[in-house]
């Protein structure tokens, strides 16, 4: 089925051979203009000796936290699945339990390196606290019996 049969009233655009509408723009000229504005302005200056380095914005460490946030949850599924499976040793835990503890050490860095103020800091405090006192658990032993 076509889009224009799907949206009464729209007028179909005619496009040429090389993808250029009517009105003579195309979308990979628009998109090429685009990456080159960005490739511009992201122009990088070479580090000189004395020069501060500074921090990572805090966009990215916004999409790591979020990141090991998700890694995090996902070895807490898998986690759950292996303790229902009533199969599964105690020792088989340890892949599931280590890669928990690996992933809250990341998480708790990146939290340092955020504001205070920011909301996903306590987002990512609540996950760390959940997954250490997941993996707490296994190494006093509540798992073994």
């Amino acid at each position: 089925m076509k889009i224009n049969e799907l949206l009464p009233g729209q007028q179909p655009i005619k496009t040429t051979a090389g993808g250029r509408s009517a009105t003579g723009v195309s979308f990979q000229d628009l998109l090429t203009k685009q990456l080159e504005n960005v490739s511009a302005s992201q122009a990088a200056s070479p580090l000189v000796a004395g020069d501060e380095i500074k921090p990572a914005s805090s966009t990215a460490l916004r999409l790591d936290g979020l990141f090991i946030t998700e890694d995090i949850l996902n070895n807490f599924e898998l986690f759950g699945a292996a303790l229902a499976n009533q199969q599964t040793k105690v020792a088989d835990l340890e892949p599931f339990v280590s890669a928990l503890e690996e992933e809250t050490s990341a998480l708790v860095a990146l939290k340092a390196d955020l504001p205070d103020s920011d909301p996903l800091a306590a987002l990512l405090d609540r996950v760390a606290a959940a997954a250490y006192v997941e993996t707490a658990k296994y190494r006093r032993g509540d798992y073994a019996g």
